[in-house]
């Protein structure tokens, strides 16, 4: 049966199964036939024959034949029982090596344990018990591993009391005996994990086996996946990766869709031997001597992906020979597509070092891009943006009404001075009143009817005044009703959303717009429909005093005397004056009221630049584990030098002190630019041509000189960190808080992380990302293709001299898993297929065999 070949890959395993060689079989008609094809129909790629006390060698060499035609690998094993130990014997199990000799390992059994009183005392093969720790060393001598019943299964090591210590002993010299637990049902693993382990300083890796004795009702309690090659060298690796290499469960674990993995690649270039190189779903690793096509292999994969990164940072030619390649490169996904335009991560060599460097904000840049990918945080810094391109334009227009407000202001000044000095004017006026009333003295009318026409003549006046600024009102709102009071930009806001809603919402702001622009020129009309009365009933006034007889008679009387006449119109002119420069002031009074109020709104909404980040600054942060991103408002003191630095002139010892005064706190800065913006208000500063002073206010206030950035922490502040704990950082920061599931390609992260970093930190991370997404690395590290768990090793070489090819092309590569294992063969002369993985992995990667080592060594007992 030809299965494509991927490395480590989960499948049902079966490692403990009866034939009709165990006594207590229930079905002697089950052939061996029937029982590779009742195992092939439940999916069992490999199973251990485990019948009690036995190894029929006959019939497993031959079960091993007829496994191999449909898949199957089977394992020898036999099944013991211990002495007694308090309630019930246990039951354990040992398991060996598919490529054993069966004989030699079966005699040994046979004829140095209590086994051989059943051929030399003929006991029964229930009758006998076999020594726990005598038995298991001669497993373990002979090469097998051994598996125990545990947890409620009958006959398990949790027979054994814990009301004596010396029992709880017995458990815990058993426990560094064993390979494996096999449970009687999966809710025991709870105990063990909680309990067990922790107080034996021992993670055993659990099993759940059929211990069927017929073919026939086959059946499982659960499905027991082992991720590894289906050989006994494979099942040893679980001893290795207890935790990361066995699961109990329904479903195939870690299964991802077709569309987030890369199932193979084909290159057809005339520089590679055509090979088609199958990919696991989790982590593959490609290893080689220097420029032996790793990186070009990995390159051509993303740049075949549409990546948009360099594949070697300022290297023209070996881009130029990627893209060759690409022309040449097949990628087809789990799904069975050939797609180029699925997404991919590809991190090239010195990315994160370059990203940590930070030296064009690359690393900012891709903070925005992660808070970004959270919708909230999106709507966050999107509202931010358009607040600040918003406040931008009302700063601008609010300083342009500000030194409008001051020209009018001064303006009004100088009216004001025009018309007089307002004591000499009243002293004037007194004057002429007096004159006036000596004429009066002189005049054929009496006193009290000069009362009342004076009287009548200043409310005329009065009126007369009042109609002049009515009137003035009413051409002020007809200017004003023309105006929008919407925002006209607001619309181009909706670019972000999509129909219908983005439809429905301009709908609504037009009908809105619309309403509210005819509600705002209606109540205008109003407003002069109101003055227009007033006017109506000024004038209505006004005609009643002229028919007024008093009044009459007294334009009759005086405007008869030239002499009265004269003095009357210049005191008349007096009274004007007099009057022009109180609205004068009462105008005065609002404008300097404006200018108030208008400064403090311009210094409020620069403010608000930096209050808005702090007001969203705890929304838009993030944390993951032990790495926290932290948003944070920063002032971009340059920006604000370069402002000044071209426009103020600094020939001047006040200019110079403008534009280096020292900034520590964000309150020094908000103090130097307002201290700024009220010298050039006052126009006391000097400035360049082509300046003036509105135009400096403005650039400097409507311009937001505060940004969004970002605090990492991890452990630490990032600015604190090594370089290479940096660089680990950065990664993190690309997986961890990234909602891709896409695969992920990254080439010799090691070269940007120390040696610490890689091992405790790199290793655990990668092993627990590879179960989200499929990871495809170059590295020359072995912590990181066997301290990772690589399920899948891609090894390159380059055609040489002492490192030839087949068929002599330049580039060639093959894959297997760690466990695949095959000594140094000096007849074979291609390099690639000399040797096994492993031995590739320990010659290739320096410290590659204390990597395995140290592997191996991880969970034993302290």
């Amino acid at each position: 049966m030809n299965e494509i070949y991927r490395g480590s890959e989960w499948r049902k395993w079966d490692l403990h199964f009866h034939t009709p060689s165990s006594y207590d079989y229930q079905d002697g008609s089950v052939t061996n036939q029937d029982i590779i094809d009742g195992l092939f129909e439940n999916n069992i790629s490999v199973v251990a024959v485990t019948d009690h006390h036995i190894i029929d060698v006959d019939r497993i060499k031959e079960l091993q034949e007829l496994g191999k035609e449909k898949g199957i690998t089977v394992l020898p094993g036999i099944e013991f029982l211990a002495e007694l130990r308090d309630r019930e014997p246990i039951h354990y199990i040992g398991i060996f090596s598919e490529e054993s000799n069966l004989e030699t390992i079966w005699g040994q059994l046979e004829n140095k344990t209590a086994l051989f009183g059943i051929k030399s005392e003929s006991k029964k093969i229930n009758e006998v018990y076999c020594v726990l720790k005598d038995t298991i060393e001669l497993i373990k001598e002979l090469g097998g591993i051994v598996t125990i019943h545990a947890g409620s299964k009958t006959n398990s090591v949790e027979n054994i009391t814990n009301s004596l210590s010396h029992s709880i002993a017995q458990k815990i010299d058993i426990a560094k005996l064993v390979d494996f637990y096999e449970l009687g049902k999966i809710e025991d693993k709870k105990g063990y994990l909680e309990i067990v382990f922790p107080a034996i300083k021992k993670h055993i890796p659990m099993i759940i086996a059929s211990d069927n004795h017929n073919i026939r009702k086959y059946s499982l309690k659960e499905n027991c996946w082992i991720k590894a090659d289906k050989t006994f060298e494979g099942l040893q690796q679980v001893i290795y990766e207890p935790k990361e290499r066995v699961r109990i469960q329904a479903n195939k674990p870690q299964e991802k869709a077709g569309y987030q993995a890369i199932d193979n690649i084909t290159i057809t270039h005339t520089d590679f031997s055509p090979i088609k190189i199958q990919l696991n779903q989790n982590l593959n690793t490609i290893i080689g001597g220097r420029s032996t096509g790793k990186s070009i292999l990995l390159g051509s994969i993303a740049k075949k992906l549409n990546s948009d990164k360099e594949v070697k940072f300022e290297n023209e030619d070996y881009s130029n020979y990627v893209s060759q390649i690409v022309s040449n490169l097949k990628v087809t996904w789990k799904d069975g597509i050939e797609n180029n335009e699925r997404n991919i991560e590809y991190f090239p060599q010195s990315y994160m070092h370059r990203l940590a460097k930070n030296t064009n904000n690359d690393l900012d840049n891709l903070i925005e891009e992660i808070i970004i990918q959270d919708e909230e945080k999106k709507n966050e810094i999107d509202n931010y943006h358009n607040f600040s391109k918003n406040n931008n334009t009302e700063i601008v227009g609010k300083i342009n009404k500000l030194f409008q407000t001051l020209s009018d202001f001064h303006k009004l000044k100088l009216s004001i001075k025009d018309l007089g000095d307002e004591d000499g004017i009243n002293s004037e006026k007194a004057k002429l009143t007096v004159i006036l009333e000596e004429l009066r003295s002189k005049i054929q009318i009496s006193e009290d009817e000069i009362k009342i026409y004076n009287s009548l003549i200043q409310q005329y006046n009065e009126n007369f005044n009042k109609i002049t600024i009515t009137e003035n009102q009413i051409l002020k709102l007809n200017s004003l009703k023309g105006q929008s009071i919407t925002n006209d930009n607001l619309e181009f806001d909706f670019v972000n959303l999509i129909d219908p809603t983005k439809t429905a919402l301009s709908d609504i702001y037009k009908n809105l717009k619309t309403q509210f622009q005819t509600a705002w020129s209606a109540n205008i009309d109003g407003l002069v429909l109101e003055l227009q009365q007033q006017i109506l009933q000024l004038n209505l006034f006004n005609n009643q005093i002229i028919e007024n007889p008093i009044y009459a008679k007294g334009v009759s009387v005086f405007n008869n005397n030239e002499q009265y006449k004269e003095i009357e119109e210049k005191l008349k002119i007096q009274t004007n004056k007099l009057f022009e420069i109180g609205t004068f002031k009462t105008q005065e009074k609002a404008l300097i009221e404006q200018y108030s109020q208008i400064k403090d709104t311009v210094k409020n909404d620069f403010r608000e630049y930096y209050n808005r980040i702090v007001s969203i600054k705890e929304k838009l942060s993030l944390k993951s584990d032990k790495l926290e991103i932290k948003a944070k408002p920063t002032l971009s003191l340059n920006k604000y030098r370069e402002i000044l630095q071209s426009s103020i002139n600094q020939q001047s010892h006040k200019g110079q002190e403008i534009v280096n005064k020292p900034i520590k706190s964000y309150e020094d800065f908000f103090s130097a630019v307002f201290e700024l913006f009220e010298l050039l208000l006052n126009n006391e500063v000097t400035l360049k041509g082509g300046f003036s002073t509105a135009s400096v206010a403005q650039k400097i206030l409507s311009t937001n000189l505060f940004k969004i950035t970002y605090d990492i922490i991890y452990e630490d502040i990032f600015k604190q960190m090594s370089e290479g704990k940096k660089a680990f950082v950065v990664l993190m920061l690309l997986l961890d808080f990234s909602n891709k599931d896409c695969p992920i390609l990254i080439d010799q992260p090691e070269d940007d992380l120390d040696n610490r970093a890689i091992y405790n930190e790199l290793v655990t991370y990668i092993k627990r990302k590879k179960k989200e997404r499929q990871i495809i690395i170059v590295t020359h590290n072995p912590n990181i293709a066997v301290g990772a768990d690589s399920e899948l090793v891609i090894v390159s070489n380059q055609h040489g001299v002492n490192s030839p090819n087949k068929g002599d092309f330049k580039f060639d590569y093959i894959q297997g898993s760690l466990e695949m294992t095959k000594k140094k063969d000096e007849k074979i002369k291609e390099t690639l297929h000399s040797q096994g993985i492993r031995e590739h992995v320990c010659e290739i990667l320096e410290g590659g065999f204390e990597a395995f080592k140290k592997r191996e060594l991880r969970y034993s007992i302290h």
